[in-house]
């Protein structure tokens, strides 16, 4: 069958997805749980009846019509057409089963033009760098750090020079950060900055029970950043096979002139070069301009231009009016 329904299958998916290197945390069994208001399903192909693909696929219901989602999948190598093409025919039960209009992948591949036109030979759609920036549910840039062969001192001495001065000033002033396993204290915490600093930007920010089961449900720390024993910065990692997310960070209004943010980051990252960790990922950001203050923090850590450009969302389109709707919103 190709959706995992009855328990030995679903076991069986499991068991690949926790030994494939090419699954995302966000393809793990237990994003379902932190997307607790969307439905998951588990789709694969088989072979010889070993799995040789499968696509962890999250759905909900807005006002263009059911919505299904596989983010950062498939997990196989994407370079292989012919059984993504596979997997995501075996997806149209879903299709059936919650008249959806449209099956969105954002795989975490590396711009790839010859790749893109492989696949709208196959009919599907292929949304990339000539469409809006913005308009993608995930950034296509992101500040990815790849970790092998630095040390402490080599890492520091990668970043641009602002970004070191600013590293530097946060440990004169005395800032000091300590990394802690989550407890119901450093949920708060995190949560009191998130709703402050959401204030000051004017922007929206999760509820505090998607944190915690982001804590609940991966391998979650906490990063917090100290004066004087009052907290002034905060952020969630998540680590994930070879890899450190820097997921959600907040700070405050206050001392934000000592640099409270520099001096997190730079713990959190001799925190993953000191445990083995290949990447630390900064996360997305929408704009590769130095305007733009988000890519300029970030890019301070990955200089110069150390950003990889993703490929895109890959759609298969079920209900071409539904469709259009959805990305013109």
């Amino acid at each position: 069958m190709p959706v995992a329904k009855t328990e030995k299958e679903k076991n069986k998916v499991f068991k690949f997805l926790k030994k494939s290197k090419h699954t995302k945390f966000t393809q793990d069994t237990n994003w379902g749980k932190v997307k607790c208001n969307w439905s998951q399903d588990f789709v694969y192909v088989e072979e010889n009846k070993e799995i040789k693909a499968c696509i962890s696929v999250i759905g909900i219901n807005n006002e263009c019509g059911y919505f299904l989602y596989a983010p950062r999948g498939p997990v196989c190598d994407f370079y292989d057409v012919d059984l993504v093409k596979k997997l995501i025919d075996e997806a149209d039960e879903l299709q059936k089963k919650y008249d959806a209009f449209m099956l969105r992948i954002d795989p975490e591949v590396n711009f790839d033009e010859r790749l893109i036109h492989q696949y709208k030979k196959l009919g599907l759609s292929f949304r990339t760098f000539d469409d809006d920036i913005y308009s993608f549910i995930q950034p296509r840039y992101n500040m990815i750090l790849d970790l092998n062969g630095f040390d402490e001192e080599s890492l520091l001495m990668s970043f641009s020079q602002k970004a070191r001065y600013n590293v530097r000033k946060s440990c004169r002033n005395n800032t000091l950060t300590k990394i802690e396993k989550p407890d119901e204290k450093n949920i708060d915490d995190f949560f009191k900055l998130t709703k402050i600093m959401a204030k000051r930007q004017n922007i929206s920010h999760r509820p505090k029970e998607y944190f915690k089961r982001l804590a609940e449900n991966y391998d979650v720390l906490f990063a917090n950043s100290f004066y004087q024993n009052n907290l002034l910065s905060s952020c969630l990692l998540l680590k994930y096979k070879d890899k450190i997310y820097y997921l959600y960070a907040a700070s405050g209004n206050e001392k934000r002139n000592l640099m409270p943010t520099y001096n997190m980051i730079w713990h959190c990252l001799k925190y993953a070069l000191n445990h083995n960790y290949r990447y630390f990922d900064f996360g997305g950001t929408f704009s590769l301009s130095k305007e733009d203050g988000l890519y300029r923090f970030k890019e301070g850590f990955c200089h110069p231009n150390k950003y990889t450009a993703f490929i895109g969302e890959l759609d298969k389109v079920y209900k071409k009016e539904n469709y259009d709707k959805f990305n013109k919103k």
